[in-house]
């Protein structure tokens, strides 16, 4: 009789160990989980507190740099006639600050401001050129 017994004590032992077994590696399984999600909130916080550091630093920046840039000048506007031989360069020439501007911006602009789709301009009609001049 004692083997019978031993045999049941030995099956019911070692399934007792296989749900433990199971047990365990559930345990193990949420454990990790757990662990994947607090490091995933981590550099979830990481990412937001840089990011919000790098939205106000350039809010910060460019405002003070634009600011005294533009206090140092003055915007004008004048009506200029087109005479034979004008360009939109030859004109851009006598109004553009270079400090401010590159000509070619500036021509840029006169095309906008003027509606113009090329570089053509014809005599004796009008532009507006808003220039800038030091105060």
């Amino acid at each position: 009789m004692e083997a019978v017994y031993q045999t049941k004590y030995i099956v019911k032992d070692s399934y007792d160990f296989s749900s433990y077994r199971i047990r365990l590696s559930e345990s193990k399984r949420k454990k990790a989980a757990q662990n994947r999600f607090r490091a995933l909130l981590i550099v979830a916080c990481i990412l937001f507190i840089l990011s919000l550091f790098v939205l106000f630093a350039s809010f910060l920046t460019p405002a003070k740099k634009a600011s005294a840039k533009n206090d140092l000048y003055e915007t004008r506007l004048v009506s200029v006639k087109v005479e034979q031989g004008d360009s939109l360069w030859s004109i851009a020439e006598e109004y553009y600050c270079s400090e401010k501007e590159s000509i070619r911006d500036f021509i840029a602009r006169i095309k906008q401001n003027n509606q113009l789709e090329s570089d053509t301009i014809y005599p004796d009609t009008y532009l507006l050129i808003q220039y800038s001049v030091k105060k």
